[in-house]
């Protein structure tokens, strides 16, 4: 049932019946208009006591419906999302580091260890993966990672390096494929919901809908799906599109893909999480991007702007808890009437045809829904 909690002004007036009802028990000769001034007027001295308890026990209520939030973890606070997900065994995943290459131009058969410290403009510093020899053709690409874990470790393509220790064989350091994967440390609602996730389903040691726990335990992913017998028999189809900072999707990089195959464990391995008999390929989301045209009424500029944004929000949906067609957007099926839905809603929207998609918008396997521009038709 409800805990309903009452005002102040209600408590107050309980008390004050209360105290009008026991003080006529008590004195049946006494004026009820005089006891009813007594405890109901500014003036009276009861009617301040009661009004003086009513504020503090408002707070007691506050108090206990605070705590009773706390019992449920998808209504809990941080403090306790935490604790939550410490008893279901759920780890907040720490912050990640960017992976990205570096192309490498100097003397022609100079060996470069592992661990080759470089620096960009803003002080982040990266090394290197791998030991590596420049080519005959003075030059040489090689996997790195940034030092620290996080969003600044991020760097786009083409930008200059330079090498911390002096090495006078290197003659000019540069990004040759962008850092990306650096994340921050997950947020308390994405903690949440990893832990409701859990308690809705609990492991099963290699069940399809364990992979994207774990994937998504390490690494900051926007959305997994699983493909059983991507390739034969005995194998796992994980297509993952990973999230930028700003939480929209994107393609991991192949350095990317390959740590998370390292975390799940390469085939015939005894390291990883994935069970060992599992031979797990790792793929790339493909964003597409879904356009639909529409003719609006009223059709103007604000109610263009309200449907576009009810488009973009709905889009984000597709494949979460609520959406019972789709385990993830991934793949998903998209049907006209869904998208009628989210424009109906849109403010300032009287009516609207759907001129397209007139069929669903069927994604293949590997396809992650982007919201594309609104191709408006005029009424």
């Amino acid at each position: 049932m409800p805990w309903p909690v009452p005002t102040a002004k209600q408590i107050a007036a309980k008390i004050a019946g209360s105290l009008e009802a026991g003080l006529l028990r008590i004195r049946p000769d006494a004026a009820p208009a005089k006891v009813s001034l007594a405890v109901r007027s500014a003036q009276g001295v009861f009617s301040q006591l009661g009004r003086a308890f009513s504020l503090e026990l408002r707070e007691v209520h506050d108090h206990l419906a605070w705590w009773g939030r706390q019992y449920f973890v998808d209504t809990a606070e941080d403090e306790f999302v935490l604790r939550h997900a410490a008893i279901w065994g759920v780890e907040q995943r720490a912050a990640t580091k960017a992976l990205g290459t570096v192309h490498v131009e100097g003397v022609a058969g100079t060996a470069l260890p592992e661990g080759l410290q470089l620096s960009a403009s803003n002080a982040v510093a990266y090394v290197t993966s791998t030991a590596s020899v420049i080519a005959a053709g003075g030059t040489v690409d090689i996997a790195a990672v940034a030092v620290s874990a996080g969003t600044s470790g991020n760097l786009e393509e083409g930008v200059q390096l330079t090498v911390v220790t002096p090495f006078p064989e290197i003659s000019r350091v540069s990004v040759a494929s962008a850092f990306l994967g650096g994340a921050d440390e997950q947020s308390m609602a994405e903690l949440q919901s990893a832990t409701l996730q859990r308690i809705r389903q609990p492991p099963h040691g290699g069940a399809g809908f364990d992979y994207p726990v774990w994937v998504g335990a390490q690494f900051a992913v926007k959305a997994v799906a699983v493909i059983p017998e991507w390739i034969g028999r005995g194998s796992v189809g994980l297509v993952v599109a990973m999230k930028n900072a700003d939480g929209s999707a994107r393609v991991p990089t192949d350095p990317e893909r390959d740590a998370i195959l390292d975390y799940l464990g390469p085939l015939g391995s005894q390291s990883g999480v994935r069970p060992v008999t599992a031979r797990v390929i790792v793929i790339a989301a493909e964003l597409r991007v879904l356009a639909p045209t529409i003719r609006l009424r009223p059709d103007t500029v604000l109610t263009r702007a309200a449907v576009t944004d009810a488009w973009q929000r709905y889009v984000a949906t597709i494949g979460d808890a609520d959406d019972s067609e789709n385990a993830s957007p991934i793949g998903a099926l998209i049907e006209p009437s869904r998208i009628s839905e989210a424009v109906s809603a849109a403010n300032g929207e009287y009516a609207h045809d759907l001129i397209a998609p007139a069929a669903p918008f069927t994604l293949a396997s590997v396809e992650y829904p982007v919201a594309g521009a609104i191709d408006f038709e005029d009424a």
